[in-house]
């Protein structure tokens, strides 16, 4: 009998966890007031969700920082992201909470291990920490829910947050120093799609700030395209080719990459990848995962005439090159004919003034190059 699927388990962003760290503080700061400064700890509590679901939230630690006239309270949660293998998990997010004279507001800082932003294009302003708008409104709500009224100051903080964030995708966003308080729903969903594609326009729209002209005219006419790659191999390849250029790693999510660099300005677009993931987009497949196109070793050695038995694209490429162990026909399309034609196609479907194409092998060398100017 076959086994079912185990139901994957969501988790929750590091805005909730830092909203619930805030409202603890905030109970443990009003107890301690209240009751003439014995404070009382905190287990748990319920923050409301973006979507308006309340869920209930384990609070690691809390205790009282400073005590007198001006006290100071700390409360942790430690990051629960379900099952997706988000490198922040586990991590210790921390809010330091107290009362602040002559101000009437909730005054939200970063601390240690939240990453400050550095350029345009993202939802923070640069010299902010990275403490998105949602998050922001959430640990608002939590804390006004404690404390109507008055001055009030919390610091988020994340031990560790330097340190994991180089595996994170800020250095690319120009975020330094630390992690990024973040989420829109306040829900982790495991493996999301939705995630990674929220990930690829956050990187579009920091590269558009990055090239956008001086007079705000819309659209990009900017020589340098801007290049997008499946990965990191892509990436490294046209770093070394190019140099300094604006790089953004799609994934397998060709089409919406496209579509939305289109739609944000860009005039000029380029591609940089194997020719067998590559080839997928002129077979008529924006969505290169294996699951959603088939493999395009055949479409490849049909384009560049070359017969034979071949277990991968690269050996077709090979063979292409040095003529062996297959026969080819007469004519002799080459891998730039089909970086062309890719070019072409894109060009086509997504109305760009000019688009590159430059394939390269697993090795990194540039094997082919196109070019189509609408």
């Amino acid at each position: 009998m076959k086994e079912k699927s185990r139901q994957l388990r969501h988790g929750y962003t590091t805005g909730v966890c830092a909203a619930a760290a805030a409202k603890a503080g905030a109970i443990l700061l009003r107890g301690f007031l209240a009751d003439g400064g014995a404070g009382t700890g905190v287990s748990d509590v319920r923050i409301c969700l973006p979507g308006g679901k309340l869920v209930k939230i384990a609070i690691s630690e809390t205790k009282v920082l400073t005590k007198g006239r001006s006290p100071e309270t700390y409360a942790a949660v430690l990051k629960d992201a379900g099952d997706d293998p988000d490198v922040t998990d586990g991590l210790e997010i921390v809010a330091r909470v107290r009362l602040i004279e002559g101000e009437k507001g909730v005054v939200i800082k970063g601390g240690t291990g939240v990453g400050v932003v550095t350029g345009p294009g993202l939802q923070v302003r640069a010299g902010e920490p990275a403490i998105n708008p949602v998050p922001c409104r959430m640990i608002r709500d939590a804390v006004r829910g404690v404390i109507p009224e008055g001055g009030v100051e919390v610091e988020i903080s994340v031990p560790g947050g330097e340190e994991v964030a180089e595996k994170t995708f800020n250095p690319r966003l120009g975020i330094v120093g630390g992690i990024s308080i973040i989420g829109t729903t306040g829900i982790v969903v495991p493996m999301s799609v939705d995630a990674l594609k929220a990930t690829i326009r956050c990187e579009i729209d920091v590269a558009y700030e990055e090239a956008k002209p001086r007079d705000s005219k819309p659209g990009i006419e900017d020589s340098k395209p801007l290049f997008l790659v499946p990965g990191k191999i892509g990436e490294d390849a046209v770093k070394a080719l190019f140099g300094d250029i604006r790089i953004v790693q799609m994934s397998n999510f060709v089409g919406h990459a496209l579509s939305y660099a289109s739609k944000r300005g860009f005039r000029n677009i380029a591609l940089g990848g194997h020719p067998g993931k590559l080839a997928k987009i002129l077979m008529g497949y924006y969505d290169t995962h294996s699951k959603n196109s088939p493999q395009a070793k055949e479409f490849v050695a049909d384009f560049l005439g070359v017969r034979g038995d071949f277990n991968t694209v690269e050996e077709i490429v090979r063979s292409r090159e040095n003529a062996a162990g297959a026969d080819c026909n007469e004519r002799k399309k080459t891998l730039s004919d089909l970086a062309r034609e890719i070019a072409r196609k894109i060009n086509d479907d997504f109305g760009f003034k000019s688009t590159i194409v430059c394939l390269f092998d697993m090795k990194k060398n540039l094997i082919g190059k196109g070019i189509w100017v609408g």
